[in-house]
């Protein structure tokens, strides 16, 4: 079995493969899945005028989205096919065999 994590700051990508991947997938081997988790906020604020004016700030704030599936019986095509597309699309893609 592999569990396959896929990471991005835009749903939309992540979504776009998901459609591409396991439409094809689908066929051939048997996928539990896909799992959306909670999007991650990370919150940043920055000090724009540090001697004079300690109240000026920005504030930034970058979400991270990741979803994760199984799939039960693989081939040597399906590993090729991860080896091959590790980074794509700006997804990053991660994979664990269990």
């Amino acid at each position: 079995m592999i569990k396959i994590i896929l990471k991005s700051f835009f749903i939309i990508e992540i979504n776009s493969f998901l459609f591409y991947f396991l439409k094809n997938v689908k066929k051939k081997y048997t996928v539990f899945g896909p799992f959306y988790m909670p999007k991650k906020i990370e919150k940043f604020t920055f000090l724009i005028s540090p001697h004079v004016d300690k109240n000026a700030r920005d504030q930034v704030q970058i979400k991270f989205y990741k979803v994760f599936f199984y799939i039960k019986n693989y081939d040597i095509f399906l590993i090729n096919f991860l080896i091959k597309n590790k980074n794509i699309y700006g997804i990053e893609l991660n994979y664990t065999f269990l």
